[in-house]
């Protein structure tokens, strides 16, 4: 297979018990201080702000605002597994799904089904058209539905 862009190595970033203990500051509060964090860790301000820029920069912690989904209006949420056969038709549904607004997660995934999508949607109804609309990829061979019912921890 020929490529056509130059892969870049991955160099692994080394990470100490301190960055460790401010990520895990910033996953409880993002809005949290420099100033909160450095006093319950005992260390010097700019320690924190320093190690916070270059967690940051070297893109392994990324600050984020998560909205109640209910509270913005979407009351159907869904995981939807896809296959996609053949594989040559993928990258095609994968550009088409990543296009739906009311798509929270893809992914490429193994087994039985190759794609993962959650979906965020007002009501079942419009829960339906959006499955419509998967459904008419090209390529969409089969898809297992599973609705939450209720969401008792978000992921950090």
């Amino acid at each position: 297979m020929e490529r056509t862009k130059k892969e870049e190595p991955q160099i692994e970033v080394q990470l100490d018990e301190l960055d460790y203990k401010i990520i895990k500051h910033l996953q409880q509060d993002g809005r949290k201080s420099f100033t909160e964090i450095s006093d319950d860790l005992n260390v010097a301000v700019s320690t924190i702000r320093n190690r916070y820029n270059r967690i940051v920069d070297e893109k392994i912690l990324r600050i984020i605002g998560r909205a109640e989904p209910e509270k913005l209006g979407l009351n159907s949420y869904v995981r939807v597994m896809l296959s996609i056969k053949p594989a040559s038709k993928m990258k095609n549904a994968l550009a088409q799904i990543s296009k739906l607004s009311e798509v929270s997660f893809l992914a490429i995934t193994s087994g039985k089904y190759n794609i993962e999508i959650n979906l965020m949607c007002n009501n079942n109804r419009h829960l339906l058209t959006i499955i419509d609309d998967i459904n008419s990829i090209d390529g969409m061979d089969e898809s297992q539905i599973t609705m939450y019912l209720d969401v008792l921890k978000w992921g950090q």
